[in-house]
């Protein structure tokens, strides 16, 4: 079996830039989750891949499913008890749900359908993560689209419950916002490597 964190460690003590173990370990090695459940992913992945529109290969997968261990927490992959965390790389999806949450805000104007959480709007959090590349549909207004995405994502999950305790996804611009995206998860296990 493949050991994802060792590659990072190597990776590491080669002083291999971020963004290089990035792609070996969340684009090119196979996914922890699915090491004899590759019809499933195939399944999964397809469905995405069809809803949304986008290339089968734009879909990766990233977290504890990917690794087999979660970068945060500190946590092994469990089945059933963790969650599928999906990215979708496309610029096209990226832009088009852009656009939909600055048409909704009215060109961020109207902020009041954001989420709140401790009374606080999550308005600045969507705005740092846009800023990366990265679109969080959690973060983004109330809207049909938004209740469209959980309604998928809820199906898509209650039909894959025995691996899964729930499957999300996010959408990068692109792939090198991705890869620096997983450089928080590589920086993360090393300094848990060096507790």
């Amino acid at each position: 079996m493949i050991d994802h964190l060792k590659i990072i460690d190597d990776g590491l003590d080669s002083s291999l830039p971020y963004n290089e173990i990035a792609r070996k370990v969340f684009l090119a090695y196979p996914t922890y989750a699915f090491l004899g459940e590759e019809e499933r992913q195939y399944e999964i992945l397809n469905e995405i891949s069809m809803y949304f529109g986008v290339s089968y290969t734009s879909i990766q997968v990233a977290g504890s499913a990917k690794a087999g261990k979660s970068f945060y927490k500190n946590k092994e992959f469990t089945p059933g008890e963790s969650d599928l965390d999906m990215a979708i790389i496309d610029q096209d999806l990226f832009s088009k749900y852009m656009r939909l949450v600055f048409k909704i805000t009215k060109g961020y104007k109207d902020r009041t359908g954001f989420p709140i959480t401790n009374g606080l709007s999550r308005f600045k959090e969507y705005r740092e993560y846009i800023s990366k590349g990265i679109f969080r549909p959690d973060l983004m207004p109330a809207c049909t689209e938004r209740a469209e995405w959980r309604i998928f994502f809820e199906k898509l999950s209650g039909n894959h419950t025995d691996l899964f305790k729930s499957i999300n996804a996010g959408i990068y611009a692109s792939q090198c916002f991705f890869e620096f995206k997983q450089k928080a998860c590589i920086t993360a296990h090393k300094e848990l490597k060096a507790i």
